[in-house]
């Protein structure tokens, strides 16, 4: 499947293991792919998107903060409550469940929209898929509209056809 990702999709791979390492996370999720979309040149389809909904990495990274107390909080721990140290960066974080779907699905796009390679834009619309879990919940926080996110990533890889 790599073998069809552009070098800027392949690049949001690996700045998602990094996102991952730097936030001491032993997985790969889909909100680190998101987090790494956010440091794309705005010349990219995904890139473009982002920006145009003012979405960059310091309000993913607030929203996904956010999110994190929201959710503790429904549980009855205030994060504000613990001295909790900086997570320490993991090793080498594997691939989970909610990243390698979204990298699953930006193929299945691709094939549905007959787009002969996978582009940043095609990830982008596959985070956005997710119906449940963390990147929603975060997207909701940042108050951006996920179905213009959308509109604008589609139309952002219709252009570069």
């Amino acid at each position: 499947m790599f073998e069809r990702f552009t070098r800027d999709a392949r690049a949001v791979v690996t700045q998602a293991e990094t996102e991952a390492r730097e936030l001491g996370s032993p997985t790969i999720e889909a909100e680190h792919l998101l987090l790494a979309l956010t440091n794309l040149d705005h010349a990219t389809a995904a890139g473009e998107a982002l920006a145009a909904t003012g979405l960059d990495h310091d309000r993913i990274t607030d929203a996904l903060d956010a999110q994190r107390d929201r959710s503790l909080l429904a549980v009855g721990i205030s994060i504000g409550d613990f001295d909790l140290p900086k997570p320490a960066p993991a090793a080498r974080p594997r691939m989970a469940a909610s990243a390698r779907s979204a990298l699953e699905h930006s193929l299945r796009i691709a094939l549905v929209r007959a787009d002969k390679r996978i582009d940043t834009g095609h990830i982008l619309l596959a985070v956005l898929r997710a119906e449940a879990g963390t990147v929603p919940r975060a997207l909701a926080e940042s108050g951006v509209d996920k179905q213009e996110l959308n509109d604008r990533t589609a139309a952002a890889l219709d252009a570069r056809r």
